[in-house]
């Protein structure tokens, strides 16, 4: 296309671009962690109940002086069939006689308990503190962190479509500011919140602006490169993920309060904005939407910045219009049809639900199992930890998938091989703990894969003028899914093995679901809706030519308007024909 020309052009991987990279990366790095940071934040320690006379030192000071913590807790707290204290009942009066080591088991069942009136005592040797402990939110209130969870992933499906509305008529840069700015003070008022409902509120406000930190600046990288790039971006940005993931684990670590954990996860907002301002706007943006100054300016500027000065100096309105003539034609007449056409063309109709419905299936049960990281051991830090490295091997594999192979044969396996080792694992016995574990770990694995498999797809799937408009769209899926997982998690009660069943079932249906999209590896970003329907006319006019067994040179013997070819699809090799004879 035209406009990889002009990227060759001004520089195609120059200090432009990988500044661009690392700065976006940075932020990837920063904002994921948040997801799971309530593992942290919100973790539940040991606790029991407050009683009077464990806690209150002058509390009958005649009476237990010569008793140790251990007997005044058995006399004060009853214990569960595990014989440990429970954590939300104590005894209605002190039970003296269970000092007695004779006492019967019987009798101690049989005791008059009640709820944990005057508050919880909490185990400080692993948390100093959280919203648990700050709130006070177990036993009757332990529902609230799945909660504050769903708040928060709602305020992605708030967020994600109207920030992508705004991106793709304003700009990917405006918002992308806006938003850095935005994380970083509702992320500061989050850990000074006085009450749990503000701290709810907070999040949600929070989650809706980081969303647009996480596309924006992967959009920004994927529409200033050359698709050649694309497969490297997606890989790095994939590892700036599981580098996050590694950094909660660490930054958990170090720091127990959830306070100071969550203002040093979010006081960097402030500083990466500063960076954001020096930030090019995306300049296939500006040429799709016909503002041909600005992009002039900034190709320059790339230019520049990429040590070319000749040909920034070169480069003029009229050069830039000739070699995008077509593309800005086009995109005059688009620019009053854009929700028309999502809602209209049955193309872009089928794009938005196979698209969701992928994006949806594959968090659905990726997002379920990393909230069940308990599977994986008592240790949460190294527990965190571990998830972010095995995604390592896995992303870089996924390097040299999207560099040579279909974008549908490589999700359809990552879906079956995850979905299929999830069913199996219902079936192994908990005692075989290093089977399931191995299962565990392919399983992650391949959702690792996929989700970069997808980031690459689903941007090579959409035009440039909508991307940001679907985009969102499949954001909103993506974020009901991880919804949905933990509401599923919580049928557990009901049937054991439901979860993992649901888990196990959607990704295997997606992997039929992805054939009804085209393939997009190594074809050119499409600008227009034009551009996009080609390459499905592409796709179908190699297809029915492969299963008439026609000699596929008979298409330049054929009228394009032709009634046997309106519903079909081309390829870029049917295309090249095409234009070596004029049609």
């Amino acid at each position: 296309m035209a406009f990889d020309e002009l990227l060759e052009y001004v520089g195609k991987g120059g200090r432009f671009q990988i500044l661009n990279a690392i700065l976006c990366m940075l932020l990837n790095m920063l904002s994921s962690p948040h997801d799971f940071m309530e593992n942290f934040s919100s973790a539940t320690p040991a606790h029991r109940c407050y009683v009077q006379l464990l806690d209150n030192l002058t509390s009958e000071a005649n009476i237990t002086v010569n008793l140790t913590a251990e007997a005044l807790l058995r006399v004060s707290i009853p214990m569960d069939p595990n014989q440990k204290p429970e954590q939300c009942r104590r005894f209605r009066q002190t039970q003296w006689q269970l000092l007695n080591s004779n006492a019967s088991a019987t009798n101690n069942t049989e005791l008059e308990t009640e709820p944990c009136l005057d508050g919880w005592i909490y185990d400080q040797s692993v948390f100093t503190s959280t919203i648990r402990t700050e709130w006070n939110l177990v036993c009757e209130y332990q529902s609230f962190k799945s909660f504050a969870q769903a708040i928060y992933m709602a305020g992605f499906l708030v967020g994600s479509p109207l920030c992508g509305f705004l991106s793709d008529r304003v700009g990917r840069k405006p918002l992308l500011l806006f938003s850095c700015l935005a994380c970083g003070i509702l992320g500061t008022c989050c850990a000074f919140a006085p009450m749990f409902s503000i701290y709810c509120a907070l999040r949600f406000l929070f989650s809706a602006c980081m969303g647009t930190v996480q596309f924006n600046s992967l959009i920004l990288l994927l529409e200033g490169t050359l698709p050649k790039w694309h497969p490297t971006i997606i890989t790095v940005f994939g590892l700036s993920m599981s580098m996050g993931q590694v950094l909660l684990g660490g930054l958990a670590y170090m720091f127990r309060d959830w306070h100071v954990l969550q203002l040093v996860v979010s006081l960097p907002y402030f500083i990466f904005s500063l960076f954001v301002c020096v930030v090019s706007e995306s300049v296939r943006w500006l040429i799709a939407t016909g503002q041909t100054e600005r992009a002039l300016k900034e190709l320059k500027r790339i230019a520049y910045i990429n040590g070319n000065k000749d040909v920034a100096q070169s480069l003029t309105t009229e050069i830039l219009t000739y070699k995008m003539k077509e593309e800005l034609n086009r995109s005059e007449s688009e620019k009053q049809f854009k929700i028309k056409e999502v809602i209209v063309n049955p193309i872009v109709r089928r794009i938005v639900l196979c698209g969701s419905f992928l994006g949806f299936s594959g968090f659905f049960s990726s997002h379920g199992l990393m909230l069940d990281v308990q599977s994986l051991g008592d240790d949460i830090f190294l527990s965190q930890f571990l998830l972010g490295v095995v995604e390592f091997p896995s992303r870089l594999l996924t390097f040299f998938v999207v560099r040579h192979i279909g974008r549908r044969p490589s999700t359809t396996v990552s879906f079956l091989v995850a979905g299929s080792c999830i069913v199996v694992n219902i079936f192994v016995s908990k005692d075989m703990a290093t089977l399931r574990l191995v299962i565990f770990l392919l399983v992650k694995t391949s959702l690792s894969s996929f989700v970069m498999i997808y980031i690459a797809f689903s941007n090579e799937l959409v035009p440039t003028t909508l991307r940001l408009t679907l985009q969102s769209i499949f954001n909103l899926a993506i974020r009901s899914a991880a919804i949905f997982s933990a509401l599923v998690l919580a049928t557990r009660s009901y049937f054991v093995h439901l979860p993992m069943i649901l888990f196990g079932i959607f990704p295997i249906a997606a992997s039929i679901c992805v054939y009804f999209l085209p393939e997009t590896f190594n074809l050119p970003l499409p600008d227009t809706i034009e551009d996009m329907e080609k390459s499905w006319c592409l796709e179908n006019w190699i297809y029915a030519y492969s299963s008439m067994k026609e000699d596929s040179y008979l298409i330049t013997c054929t009228k394009i308007n032709s009634k046997w070819f309106k519903h079909t699809h081309l390829r870029p090799e049917s295309m090249k024909l095409l234009d070596d004879n004029n049609y």
